[in-house]
């Protein structure tokens, strides 16, 4: 039987009831019975109907579809929050668009565009791109939107105080009385660097203000930087930097921590230090401002989970 997709004012005439009847039956409201509820559904199927979400939307409805826009899954912090996010939308009736811009300015106006126009009821977004031109694109859109991740001057952010993190970080370093201390700084490649920023310039703040010595670096330029004959710790402002040296921390019988507590940690039984933070928390609070428009936290809470690696 070939299929006509129809629409439900078509599906109407056919079972032969008035609209308001076949939203209750597409919708599974009450005030419908079961016998009537069967019999448009069975039609549905077999005309192939599907719902016009735009016209929902524009008739003052919702999409119930939320979006995502983020970097890659090569962090697993990304895909941990992804989940949690669709996890969190499910159990309040929503649906996930998941994007990647692979922190490419172009990709993400093209992935909010598409999300957009796609009628979503708001937006969920790691930004690589920041500024005045770009704050001013997203609020003519209308619709909300929240960033993690990485933070913009005007758009709500649900994360952690990376500078009050850093700083946390390096009171536990400096209780363990290391004559060197090392910080990987990662090469970015995207405009908004606000996250890696904010714990960089933390890092250097504090270790100045405690008169300590320390040395800014590159991952691959790490190994020159360890010595003999100081105890060096190595601060990685990123897991997937300390993950890839902790054997050379272990060779130098150097301390090394991380940030993001990633799964990957636990899974494979590494001794390493990690900033943690609650990502259940985190895709909730999202998750709510954008169904609910409510902030509940200023910033989610971190702790240092120690496994002895400093």
């Amino acid at each position: 039987m070939n299929k006509k997709i129809i629409s439900s004012t078509g599906l109407a005439k056919i079972c032969g009831v008035s609209q308001g009847t076949i939203d209750r039956a597409l919708n599974n409201r009450p005030g419908i019975s079961p016998k009537t509820k069967e019999k448009i559904l069975k039609v549905a199927r077999e005309y192939g109907y599907r719902p016009n979400i735009h016209a929902s939307v524009i008739a003052g409805g919702k999409s119930h579809i939320i979006g995502i826009v983020a970097f890659d899954l090569d962090n697993q912090y990304f895909s941990d929050i992804i989940m949690n996010i669709e996890s969190n939308c499910n159990a309040q009736g929503y649906s996930t668009v998941v994007t990647f811009t692979n922190k490419d300015h172009k990709k993400e106006i093209e992935c909010i565009q598409n999300l957009y126009h796609m009628s979503v009821d708001g937006i969920v977004l790691c930004p690589s791109d920041s500024g005045d031109e770009y704050e001013n694109f997203l609020n003519l859109l209308n619709i909300p939107i929240v960033t993690f991740g990485n933070k913009l001057n005007n758009i709500p952010y649900i994360g952690i105080d990376n500078a009050l993190a850093m700083r946390d970080t390096l009171k536990g370093v400096f209780e363990k009385k290391y004559e060197k201390i090392i910080y990987v700084k990662p090469k970015l490649n995207q405009k908004n660097i606000f996250a890696q920023k904010e714990r960089l310039d933390s890092f250097v703040q504090v270790c100045q203000e405690a008169n300590a010595n320390y040395v800014v670096t590159e991952l691959s330029d790490v190994e020159q930087e360890l010595t003999a004959d100081k105890r060096c710790a190595i601060v990685c402002p990123t897991d997937i930097y300390a993950v890839k040296l902790i054997a050379l921390a272990q060779k130098y019988k150097a301390g090394i921590i991380g940030f993001d507590n990633i799964r990957l940690i636990d899974e494979l039984g590494l001794k390493l230090d990690s900033v943690s933070y609650d990502v259940s928390l985190t895709a909730k609070s999202i998750v709510d401002y954008i169904v609910n428009g409510a902030l509940a936290n200023d910033f989610i809470p971190h702790q240092i989970i120690g496994r002895g690696s400093i």
